[in-house]
């Protein structure tokens, strides 16, 4: 590196802006595509991103006549610019563009227009960092630090701008600053074309972004979006977006009672508006004038058949949506029901927008709703119910911290259920309802069951008399799974037939009552490993550690891609696998090939180790940052914490930690010190997250954010550190650097999905301690380098892979 000793303030100010926007804007893309296409396409977009940021990075690398330290800051105010530009763009082609994702050409079409629409902003943001990272003189883990600093305040600033204006406006402002701040860059510059076209930009997009804010605080037609899903967007009533969802009242022309799983079809006439939560799953607001007799439909609705098992006078309805469970509460008599829901924007439409419609449920004599994560509630309460029930919760969006991994997931573990059954009075029912059609959805219906025996067993249960334990009812695409932790007598069960029966609900499971095999085994002591194993879907009873209810492929079945059109879950595990592809194939083009043009060049022991490391640590931070935030979302309470807390507590620590490293070259013992703790605090965190989580589940929400930021802050203090430790230990090869840090993006992009899959098949607690290995690996690097030849210099010529030409070589 240079040894010009000092780097001007400026420059920490535009990489902490530009990291900001470069999160921000990938969040963000999360919620659009989350909305427009399918949730499972919303974690495309942090391979976008990371695709993106590595293709900047090679840029760098490949023109290094271009980008020389003279130019940085130039070049900077250039690129930063056209991310302002093309960032606005993409989204304004993605939202105009009729997308329709009913065949797999379709599908095809649509991920081509996302690859070429949105790489190109995050390779205009990947070519402004790598410049600041590496073409500026070494000053220690400094800028890497603002780096990271400005990633976490990007993280934790979408989700406050997102609560006061709409998803749009915040992408103009994002634009408007990435910009501005290449403007401050380059204000005392001769370069006139970039100053000029800086201060056009930002001043462009600052009046569009005060525009658009002013239209859509006042209510006014704006841009937004206009097809989701296949479907135009008309009619809309009101629209809320956060960091999780887009929650969408609109107009119901239908007279007839919404409902999933009537026994008859209801007589009345209601009106009621509908709710979407990211055009996709939906429920109804009825307008309710007090008289409850009008409401009497709802006792033929298969998912209320548990009030038919037996009365209950305090219920827990988890998502409230739009009072529709409250409702069958009050028709049924209920005395107490609390409501807890956990989307705010649900909360919002239910008692405040459409209060007087609904008919002010909140206030309705014994009813209480709550906005919280039902386990999170549950745990640190001490009431207790007649009847927990869970009917068809299930969003299909991606909240923007988890991606594939969605909230309602953890309400469908052994440990969820066993959370629940503790709420139980004496006798209490816990109810959960679930789509059920043919072989579509059959694997859900066999996981509750699988669930259910799982978790009675640890209440105490004996296989043998699991059976007493569980009733299952169908109507059509419905079936409800009633479990309790009494067994029913007798009397009991026989009086609750009769019930059921009368009303019309077909009986799949019961005391006397048999499916089929399958949960014949389920319910017996004969459902071992090689059971599950034997069947052609995985209905293993999912846990903590391996949430993933609605995902029944295994690992082997990733290539196998279920037609795209369907509603069915499993194409997000299609959509892994593809991903896999993709980044398996960047990594190639990436990494491989340049790599194997540099060997012909210099010693492989001089070349291995920065290559290996570089990738490990790209690696390691991507796998323990997704298994940290899969099992601490539940446990804090919101997915809104995943954003707040935890992928905020990794980036603000390991941006202190990276400013711990020095400019002067690290001597051995520090390195071993600094690794030595590293693996310390890591394998330290694994084991006690799961503990110590468990232990203080009961305990009020800020004791739980400060138990989440002290098991992150060691470890992320610690892995922050080993980026600019590696940039210190080979700083003199100046002219890889930019190369070094694609190689860390792309594998990054490569562990962000393959960690998922890797949960999904072998549990969080199993990719975290993958993710722990890969910094052993780089230990296993450094010390590799130290055996080179201590005075040998890289070749400084770039080697870019297939089409990538350096420039000087074709000028020539």
């Amino acid at each position: 590196m240079q040894s010009i000793s000092k780097i001007h303030g400026r420059y920490y100010l535009a990489i902490f802006v530009l990291a900001s926007a470069t999160l921000s804007y990938q969040i963000l893309i999360t919620r659009f595509f989350s909305v427009m296409l399918y949730y499972h396409f919303a974690f495309a977009a942090i391979s976008l991103a990371m695709l993106g940021l590595t293709r900047g990075a090679m840029e760098v690398y490949g023109k290094p006549e271009r980008y020389t330290s003279e130019r940085v800051g130039v070049e900077f105010a250039r690129h930063a610019s056209w991310f302002a530009l093309s960032s606005v763009g993409a989204m304004v082609v993605l939202l105009c563009t009729p997308l329709v994702m009913s065949t797999d050409t379709t599908v095809t079409i649509v991920l081509a227009l996302a690859i070429i629409a949105f790489v190109w902003p995050f390779t205009e943001g990947g070519v402004c960092i790598t410049l600041l990272l590496t073409r500026l003189p070494y000053r220690g883990g400094w800028l890497y630090a603002a780096d990271l600093l400005g990633a976490a305040v990007g993280c934790l600033g979408v989700i406050f701008l997102l609560l006061v204006i709409d998803p749009v406006s915040a992408t103009l402002w994002i634009a408007a600053l990435s910009a501005g701040v290449g403007w401050i860059v380059v204000r005392n510059s001769d370069e006139v074309r970039s100053l000029r076209l800086s201060g056009a930009v930002a001043l462009t997009m600052a009046v569009l972004a005060t525009v658009h804010t002013g239209l859509d605080l006042t209510g006014k037609s704006h841009l937004g979006v206009f097809w989701a899903k296949g479907e135009a967007q008309a009619g809309t009533l009101f629209e809320r977006w956060n960091t999780y969802s887009r929650v969408r009242v609109r107009e119901w022309p239908e007279k007839a009672p919404f409902g999933w799983g009537y026994a008859r079809p209801p007589e009345v006439r209601v009106d009621q508006h509908f709710i979407d939560i990211d055009a996709d799953a939906g429920t109804v607001i009825t307008r309710h004038d007090g008289d409850i007799g009008k409401l009497s439909y709802l006792k033929d609705d298969v998912i209320n058949a548990a009030y038919l098992v037996q009365p209950a006078a305090d219920v827990a309805v988890v998502g409230v949506g739009g009072g529709r469970d409250i409702l069958s509460g009050l028709v049924f008599g209920a005395k107490q029901i609390r409501g807890i829901e956990i989307n705010p924007a649900i909360f919002e439409v239910l008692t405040e927008k459409f209060a007087d419609f609904a008919g002010h449920l909140e206030r309705q004599p014994g009813v209480s709703l709550v906005n919280a994560e039902a386990r999170s509630y549950i745990n640190h309460s001490s009431e207790r119910y007649d009847l927990v029930q869970i009917s068809l919760i299930d969003t299909w969006a991606a909240t923007a911290a988890g991606g594939l991994t969605l909230t309602e997931n953890r309400l469908y573990t052994v440990e969820a259920w066993d959370d629940f059954y503790r709420a139980l009075k004496p006798g209490g029912l816990l109810s959960v309802s679930r789509w059920y059609g043919g072989e579509k959805h059959r694997g859900e219906f066999y996981r509750l069951v699988a669930i259910a025996a799982s978790a009675l067993q640890h209440k105490g249960v004996p296989a043998a008399e699991l059976r007493h334990h569980i009733v299952a009812l169908n109507v059509g695409n419905i079936v409800t799974v009633i479990t309790r932790p009494d067994a029913f007598t007798d009397a009991q069960w026989q009086g609750a037939r009769e019930r059921l029966q009368a009303q019309g609900f077909k009986i799949f499971l019961g005391p006397d009552v048999t499916f089929d095999t399958i949960t014949s085994t389920l319910l017996s002591d004969k459902a071992d490993a090689a059971f599950f194993d034997s069947l052609p879907e995985n209905i293993a009873p999912s846990t903590d550690d391996k949430p993933f209810f609605f995902f029944t492929s295994r690992l082997g079945d990733l290539t196998n891609m279920y037609p795209w059109g369907a509603m069915n879950n499993n194409v997000a595990v299609s959509m892994t696998g593809l991903l896999i592809i993709v980044a398996l194939l960047a990594c190639g083009y990436y990494i491989v090939l340049p790599f194997l043009g540099l060997a012909r060049r210099m010693p492989l022991s001089t070349l291995a180790p920065p290559m290996a490391y570089f990738s490990a640590i790209g690696m390691g931070f991507m796998l323990i940052e997704i298994s940290q935030m899969q099992r601490l979302m539940v446990f804090l309470g919101h997915p809104v914490y995943g954003l707040s807390v935890v992928l905020f507590t990794i980036l603000l620590f390991s941006g202190i930690g990276s400013a711990t490293v020095g400019a002067d070259s690290p001597r051995p013992r520090a390195i071993f010190w600094r690794f030595a703790v590293l693996l310390i605090t890591i394998v330290a965190a694994g084991l006690l997250t799961p503990l110590v989580t468990t232990w203080t589940r009961s305990q009020p929400t800020d004791m739980r954010i400060l138990v989440s930021v002290l098991l992150l802050a060691p470890p992320a203090f610690c892995m922050g550190m080993m980026f600019p430790l590696g940039l210190s230990i080979w700083r003199r090869q100046e002219a890889l650097l930019p190369f070094f840090w694609s190689t860390n993006g792309v594998t990054s992009m490569l562990a962000s999905v393959l960690g998922m899959a890797l949960s999904i098949q072998f549990g969080i607690a199993k990719t975290y301690a993958l993710g722990a290995c890969f910094y052993v690996v780089c230990a296993i690097a450094i010390a590799a380098s130290r055996r080179a030849d201590p005075i040998a210099t890289l070749a400084t010529k770039p080697v870019t892979g297939v089409g990538l030409v350096p420039q000087d070589e074709a000028a020539s």
